[in-house]
């Protein structure tokens, strides 16, 4: 053999290599993500997510009058399991009460029924996400609750990953860094669950990014992806109707970003106007619209104060609400404590990723920052000076998570390769998200499983509640944990380049 011939075949079998290696990357990272979401579902119990008796009646009368859920008397009451509405969250408020209180029958005594006004009886939210979800509900609560959350948790992956094939090389990075600094640990815990904050949270994080790519390609590509862009802003503002309002901003940021004088450009904006109109038409389909002028209609924290007084002091705190994010809020009922080093982390990492950001000089960026910073704003200090209420209660971050992913997208554009980094950078930024999401998961679980007076880093010990599953809470959080940090890992070890079809893999390059 010449040694003409051996580097040929050498060049050959490195090909090959990429090539599997690539594919393995393809196929793992989509599963690891899963798998993550999931051991967060598996975190908590039926009932855990924040409002769930709402939810949950609102999940199970999805359809009308089903099994489970019956017309009442009164036009805004319904008859449903009392499992659904009472015995499902025992637990809230008292951080020290482990989901034991349920009752070890659970679920299992469908005729057991009580009238409740808690529900989406009167239209107060879009009815989409309810009744999408009503599909998957049945007798057994436990196993319908766990089927909600892996088809959101399915949802949110394939979504992404379909997206993440069709945009543009230098757009992919962009797609998978916004996510992952925004949603740990408050956006973990929501999309695996039966909240509407989880289409929220899903529609935020693509349907920008589809539209932008939907300018930026062409022919079956460019068709995909506003199909991608039509089911966002679909599930978005059939969600919640503040969703249906974060999606019209969407449109006009990425109209904004991509406008030129030309005629196809014109042609191509039907499209975003179109959806525009969706959102708009799903967003009448609510009654969430009014807290605008008559408030959040919950108990005032600020009553008798002045107007002027009540904005400045919500100026005052509102950072404390956008850092609730990273969860310096509770999680759940807003009874979950995390400990002060997850937001801490979460907050370095995504302030890093700022400042990276920033050094990126694409043309109008910068207004449209501003706008979603102006919104992450202007939004909960109406909210809050109407229902007469300062910031720390009446209004969530998760409200705000759907404007904080967006912020993080449009942080990181570029204009046609991805950001410059180092490679100490990305791996500080894998491991600080990585501890923050192991802590937070952790620390979730115990407040379910025994309640948080009894601390430990043994999740089986003393157990009190937990799923009808061959898998244990400590298995649960150890495989969680690593299937996060190795989904992090894989895609840091990608090479993305602006030039080729596909992404090339390897190791210490730019990501």
């Amino acid at each position: 053999m010449t040694a003409g011939e051996s580097g040929i075949d050498t060049g050959a079998k490195s090909l090959v290599s990429a090539a599997r290696r690539r594919l393995l990357i393809s196929v793992a990272t989509p599963l690891l993500a899963i798998v993550a979401f999931m051991s967060w579902g598996l975190s908590s119990p039926v009932g855990s997510s924040p409002d769930d008796d709402f939810h949950l009646a609102s999940i199970w009368c999805g359809h009308g009058d089903a099994d489970g859920c019956q017309t009442a008397a009164q036009p805004n009451e319904r008859t449903v399991y009392r499992d659904l509405v009472i015995d499902s969250v025992c637990f809230a408020f008292n951080p020290d009460a482990s989901a034991s209180c349920q009752g070890k029958d659970f679920g299992e005594n469908p005729s057991d029924v009580v009238t409740t006004p808690r529900g989406n009886f009167t239209g107060l939210y879009p009815p989409v996400f309810y009744f999408a979800m009503s599909f998957l509900a049945g007798p057994d609560i436990d196993a319908s609750v766990l089927v909600m959350k892996a088809a959101n948790s399915v949802l949110f992956v394939g979504l992404v990953t379909l997206l993440f094939w069709l945009l543009p090389v230098h757009r992919r990075p962009t797609l998978v860094a916004a996510l992952a600094l925004s949603l740990v640990p408050l956006g973990m815990s929501l999309v695996p669950s039966t909240n509407p904050s989880s289409w929220a949270i899903i529609s935020a994080g693509t349907l920008w990014i589809a539209l932008l790519g939907v300018f930026e390609t062409t022919g079956k590509r460019r068709l995909a992806l506003g199909a991608v862009a039509t089911v966002a802003t679909v599930i978005g503002a059939g969600a919640r109707a503040d969703s249906a309002i974060y999606a019209g901003l969407a449109v006009v940021l990425v109209l904004f970003m991509t406008f030129r004088k030309t005629r196809e450009y014109f042609l191509l904006a039907i499209f975003p106007a179109a959806l525009t109109l969706i959102a708009i038409a799903l967003y009448l389909t609510s009654h969430q619209g009014d807290a605008a002028t008559a408030g959040l209609g919950a108990a005032p924290t600020g009553k008798g104060t002045g107007p002027l007084t009540l904005i400045l002091a919500n100026i005052a705190y509102l950072p404390g609400l956008w850092s609730g994010v990273f969860g310096s809020w509770n999680l759940g009922w807003l009874d979950t404590a995390l400990p002060l080093s997850v937001p801490a982390a979460a907050l370095m990492c995504f302030a890093g990723a700022v400042f990276i950001g920033l050094t990126s000089h694409v043309p109008r960026k910068g207004i449209a920052v501003f706008a979603i910073l102006g919104a992450m704003t202007v939004i909960p200090i109406v909210l809050l000076v109407q229902s007469n209420s300062v910031v720390g209660a009446n209004y969530q971050p998760r409200y705000l998570l759907p404007l904080v992913v967006m912020l993080a997208g449009f942080l990181l554009l570029t204009a046609g390769r991805p950001l410059a980094t180092t490679s100490a950078q990305r791996w500080l930024i894998v491991i600080g998200l990585s501890f923050a999401n192991a802590v937070a998961l952790q620390t979730n679980i115990r407040r379910y499983v025994t309640g948080a007076d009894m601390p430990g880093l043994d999740l089986d010990a003393g157990a009190e509640w937990w799923w009808h599953l061959p898998i244990s809470p400590m298995f649960v959080w150890i495989a969680g944990s690593l299937a996060f940090a190795a989904a992090l890992v894989a895609l840091n070890s990608m090479r993305w380049t602006a030039t080729s079809a596909e992404p090339q893999f390897a190791s210490g390059v730019r990501t």
